[in-house]
């Protein structure tokens, strides 16, 4: 047996018996796929965030971190990119088992009637219908827009789903992950909003700060409460606990999620109760603090990705 050959048995006898670390979806082409689910929750909760807001700015904002980062950079991850349209209804039934087939029919849902929505909303915004035309065009909007804010979730949280259904990966096997991707993506597009707002003006800063310390706290509170049944679920998640804790990734997790994704945040906001309106360059740094925390989340979660052993432990009598 000469040494590659040896060199790969070990490493598969290594996969049978021992944990190992998953490095597709975070080392080499894999940062493509960190880096699009980053903009997919990024771009969900803005744009989810700015239809309740009506602003029209915020939300082509949102559907361009969709549509111009998320899936250029997901299309650029596929093996045999363009054959990306096998993994749409109806030309597959994969959307019955695969979450990633499901992933590509709510984005292409979401972008049609997003697209929609933008074009019908300007219009609206600006006057540029009148008579029936105007109660037309209010009609498709409204329509549009309760599509698209549905179909922008599902792409939001689409991935949480496909995570968790790895039960290869003890860690991402659990129902919780994607509702702490969901929380943190409307954070996240809160914060945009107040950024956007110091922009493009329309916006009340009061109602967007206040909103935000509730999410904080309650995303705080799940990743925490994540962390906690992880720790119990399997010897396996408990070691990826121990990585994310004080482990290779203990650095992104207490600077990037901890401190500047949610503590810095959550308290440039609960000082502004007292002092009043925070001043543009202190809201600028909290809007950069929690989109560094929307990198810091995801690239974790997906750094301490381990594999449970294939062959359970024998005991030798």
């Amino acid at each position: 047996m000469n040494v590659t050959t040896a060199r790969q048995w070990m490493v598969t006898q290594e996969w049978m018996v021992k944990p190992m670390r998953q490095f597709e979806w975070i080392s080499r082409k894999g940062l493509l796929v960190w880096l699009a689910e980053v903009f997919s929750a990024l771009g969900m909760g803005l744009y989810l965030v700015a239809l309740f807001a009506d602003h029209w700015w915020a939300q082509l904002v949102g559907w361009g971190f969709i549509v111009v980062f998320k899936l250029p950079l997901h299309f650029l991850y596929l093996g045999r990119p363009w054959r990306f349209w096998r993994a749409i209804p109806p030309f597959t039934k994969a959307w019955k088992t695969s979450w990633f087939a499901r992933g590509m029919f709510f984005s292409m849902v979401y972008v049609a009637f997003g697209t929609v929505q933008l074009a019908t909303t300007y219009l609206l915004q600006h006057h540029l219908v009148a008579g029936g035309g105007h109660d037309a065009i209010l009609a498709v909007d409204w329509i549009a827009r309760v599509v698209a804010g549905i179909f922008v979730v599902l792409v939001g949280v689409y991935c949480g789903f496909a995570m968790s259904y790895c039960k290869s990966v003890p860690f991402w096997n659990t129902g919780l992950l994607p509702v702490v991707f969901v929380v943190m993506g409307v954070a996240d597009g809160l914060a945009l909003l107040m950024g956007i707002g110091l922009v493009a003006g329309d916006v009340n800063m009061t109602a967007l700060e206040s909103l935000s310390r509730i999410a904080l706290i309650i995303n705080a509170m799940l990743i925490v409460t994540y962390l906690t049944n992880a720790s119990y679920q399997s010897s396996t998640a408990g070691l990826s606990v121990k990585d994310l804790i004080r482990g290779q990734t203990a650095t992104v997790f207490w600077g990037g999620i901890v401190v500047l994704g949610i503590a810095v945040p959550l308290a440039i906001s609960v000082a502004s109760v007292f002092t009043g309106e925070a001043t543009s360059p202190v809201l600028i740094s909290a809007v950069v603090c929690h989109t560094i925390g929307a990198f810091s989340l995801k690239y974790a979660v997906l750094k301490v990705g381990i594999y449970r052993p294939i062959l359970p432990k024998v005991a030798v009598y």
